[in-house]
């Protein structure tokens, strides 16, 4: 080997260990340059959410999802043709689906409201127990509801026949289990905010059983009811995105600024 071949050999030599010095960080862990750095700001971010202290929820949203319109026209449940046994519970009469609930008010029901933006600056205690769905007379109750990023999702069954029961998840893990008559309860844990949609949850066996089920990480939530109206209180003052969804009609948003000891009206209007 020439002399000029042996000093090249050794220049390469010293490149790559150059290299791989700058590649590596003090403990020997090979990373890119720079990569600690979002790592960290991401760490104070999430670590920048304060305790929540309910001495600031002085302030109140309340208002109603409005429907205007007919209700559009929903076919019977025909339970026999899938099961006789859920026919029987409902002593054969064919009920309507839950899609859309028009109120007497002009109003619907089961429309999720929540605060989408604007208290991400705090942390709130956790509520206790499980968040709870029932499969009662081949029905999912409740059809809609709001539950916590972090609390499970426990799942029962008082039917005295098989279910399914199949989570349709976008963000959390998605599940399939089987309930047969007496089974024990079902719990999913929800690890991550899912909310714009909610998560649907089905039933394989019978094809009109279907709920959504929202995961919010704060306490700002609610369903609406028989007379349509919804209240978001205990807020502490601020500017907020308030979201509302249905199951058919979809997601409105609207923006509001709130003061110390205000309350607000909100509606949402919604069109057949």
């Amino acid at each position: 080997m020439d002399q000029r071949s042996s000093l090249s050999i050794v220049c390469l030599i010293f490149l790559i260990g150059c290299s791989a010095e700058q590649a590596s960080d003090p403990s020997g862990q090979a990373t890119a340059p720079g990569a600690g750095e979002p790592q960290t700001q991401a760490v104070q971010v999430a670590g920048n959410a304060k305790p929540w202290d309910p001495a600031l929820g002085t302030a109140t949203i309340a208002g109603s999802v409005n429907f205007a319109g007919a209700a559009p026209r929903s076919r019977p449940i025909d339970m026999a043709g899938a099961d006789e046994k859920c026919a029987e519970i409902h002593g054969g009469k064919r009920l309507k689906p839950d899609t859309v609930i028009l109120n007497d008010n002009g109003t619907l029901r089961n429309a999720f409201v929540w605060v989408k933006t604007g208290v991400e600056d705090w942390s709130f205690p956790m509520p206790e127990g499980d968040a709870l769905l029932d499969q009662h007379g081949c029905r999912y109750e409740p059809h809609v509801q709001g539950m916590r990023t972090g609390q499970s999702l426990s799942i029962k069954t008082s039917d005295p026949t098989a279910h399914n029961v199949h989570g349709y998840t976008k963000v959390n893990r998605s599940f399939n289990r089987s309930q047969p008559p007496g089974a024990a309860d079902v719990s999913i844990r929800m690890r991550k905010d899912e909310s714009t949609p909610p998560m649907k949850v089905k039933c394989d066996i019978h094809p009109w059983m279907n709920a959504y089920v929202a995961v919010v990480d704060h306490p700002y939530f609610a369903v609406t009811g028989a007379d349509g109206s919804f209240e978001l209180g205990n807020l502490p003052p601020g500017t907020y995105t308030i979201g509302a969804w249905h199951e058919k009609y979809g997601a409105i948003d609207q923006t509001l600024t709130i003061g110390d000891n205000e309350s607000m009206t909100l509606d949402f209007d919604y069109a057949g």
